[in-house]
């Protein structure tokens, strides 16, 4: 049994140590953090890997329950995890969060539009100011399909079935996971058309990749929860700025004028674990040894992997053995300042079609942003997603196809110049939800008693994707630690909203289905 639980029974926990043969290889500098001064001296030390919304979300709990959190940051600060941009309409506890530190980072609702090589494709309306119809209707009544024929958008309506099968439950999940997006498409009678210009770019704006390298289960969550669940679900708010200055500037300060204690550019290479106890005892920081009494991962996955790859006592543990079937995708986000005034109808556009395996997204910040506001220049910015074959070009080059890309939607963007930017490449940044990748991704719990794991990636059955998620893993990881010790309250996590009463009724019948069907003899023998 790991020392750390006797705190459960009342007991006093041990102090973790490193074994002498990791003390003898590194000249670094060994880290425990302690206690502020004045304060009580049986704090729980619990060291939290990675600053975005996951980390936070940790930290920010296990501070307000008075333990001693060191948050460790792999740049000079919190910075956002790669995701899909905009705060949407179901992300229910990042509101909450932004009501509680007093904060007003957003924008009003959005519209947003798609965009095919053929040109403009759907326009979205804010769904807020619609009559409200029965989900999912109301997302395919709505919307304006400037060239897509009634007769194709019909074909959705068998897609359905597949939606009110997959409840979001462990078995959904792993009959869905082992087909692609295309291949459920297809499978339920879906136009090309639709597929085209509909549903496979949402497909690469929210999971980064085309429809054939995209799990079926992942898809339908997905859907689900930003389109397909409630109506007003597609609708969006965007920040004002960046992330970074808006939100979790004011939120690191907060928490460290709790006690918080934030250390920068410290990004991990390995754990080391207690033989004794088989708990993990510290986290090495290239010189540096970060000691404490529970552990939580908020990393995205290439991160964790690598400390997997450096830590050969994980390699016996599958959990963590798994993580390396696991793939990531390339992001790359473009700045662009253009010289004039460019008239861009939607703030918000998603493009696919251009290529065949990645999709891109462009904001006109200049109508976003307060820091643009009156200016008589046009800021967009463009994020190419499962964009590899555009890492290693030179920033030119990768600006002037982003420029290209904008003409192809916009064409006043061909008389423009651009006077200023800003490339950031983030290589590995996000999972690829591969078909069959479902088993392989770990849960929020461990092997190891005291290190759990938080991010956008991980497996729980909140329901919800992208910040979101990430923010609420972190909240699960807290309430995690919270468990182990048996110290402090369980911080509470508002629910995805539910099921509409016909998509209810619909479920339960399907459940039921599925029971019935499972007892006809020999209906294990064929191949599911």
């Amino acid at each position: 049994m790991c020392g750390c639980s006797a705190l459960v029974a009342g007991g006093r926990l041990p102090t973790p140590s490193i074994p002498r043969r990791l003390r003898r290889r590194r000249r670094g500098i060994s880290v425990r953090a302690e206690a502020s001064p004045g304060g009580d001296s049986q704090l729980k030390k619990v060291a939290v890997v990675g600053a975005g919304w996951a980390g936070l979300a940790t930290a920010h709990h296990l501070v307000k329950q008075g333990y001693d959190v060191t948050l460790l940051a792999a740049e000079n600060g919190p910075t956002e995890e790669v995701g899909l941009r905009g705060f949407w309409n179901p992300y229910r506890n990042i509101f909450a969060l932004v009501d509680e530190l007093g904060i007003s980072p957003f924008t009003g609702w959005n519209k947003a539009a798609y965009y095919s090589p053929e040109g403009l494709a759907v326009e979205f309306p804010i769904f807020h100011n619609q009559p409200r119809l029965l989900a999912p209707f109301g997302v395919f009544a709505y919307p304006e399909f400037p060239n897509l024929p009634l007769i194709d958008r019909l074909t959705s309506i068998p897609v359905i079935a597949a939606v009110i099968d997959f409840d979001n439950t462990d078995t959904a999940w792993r009959k869905y996971d082992a087909m692609t997006a295309r291949e459920l498409f297809k499978m339920y009678g879906c136009s090309q058309r639709l597929y085209k210009e509909v549903f496979e770019p949402a497909i690469q704006a929210a999971l980064f990749a085309p429809g054939e390298q995209c799990s079926a289960a992942a898809t339908l969550g997905m859907l689900y929860y930003y389109m397909l669940s409630h109506q007003e679900n597609s609708d969006f708010l965007l920040c004002r700025g960046e992330v970074e200055e808006k939100i979790f500037s004011p939120w690191l300060k907060s928490l460290e004028m709790e006690g918080l204690k934030f250390v920068a550019n410290k990004a991990p290479s390995s754990f080391t674990v207690d033989t004794d106890s088989g708990c993990i005892s510290s986290i090495v920081c290239g010189d540096e040894i970060y000691m404490a009494d529970a552990f939580v991962s908020a990393t995205g996955l290439s991160s964790l992997q690598s400390i997997v790859k450096n830590s050969p006592f994980l390699w016996s543990h599958r959990e963590f053995a798994d993580l390396l079937h696991l793939s990531t995708i390339d992001v790359i986000s473009v700045k662009l300042w253009f010289d004039k005034k460019i008239m861009i109808p939607k703030v918000a556009n998603v493009c696919s079609g251009f290529d065949d395996s990645s999709g891109w997204t462009f904001f006109d910040l200049t109508s976003i942003y307060d820091d643009y506001y009156g200016e008589p220049i046009t800021v967009v910015e463009a994020e190419f997603y499962n964009a590899s074959q555009l890492v290693p070009l030179d920033d030119d080059d990768i600006v002037s196809e982003a420029s290209l890309h904008l003409i192809k939607c916009i064409q006043d963007f061909e008389g423009a110049t651009v006077i200023q930017k800003s490339v950031r490449r983030s290589p590995k940044s996000v999972i690829n939800f591969l078909p069959g990748s479902y088993k392989y991704t770990p849960r929020g719990s461990t092997s190891f008693p005291n290190l759990f794991i938080a991010g956008d990636w991980i497996v729980n059955r909140h329901g919800s994707f992208s910040k979101e998620k990430a923010y609420v893993t972190g909240l699960e990881a807290a309430n995690r630690v919270v468990d182990y010790f048996g110290t402090g309250d369980f911080a509470k996590i508002i629910a995805v909203e539910g099921d509409e009463p016909h998509i209810e009724t619909l479920r339960n019948l399907s459940r039921r289905a599925n029971e019935l069907k499972s007892q006809i003899p020999l209906s294990e023998f064929f191949l599911q």
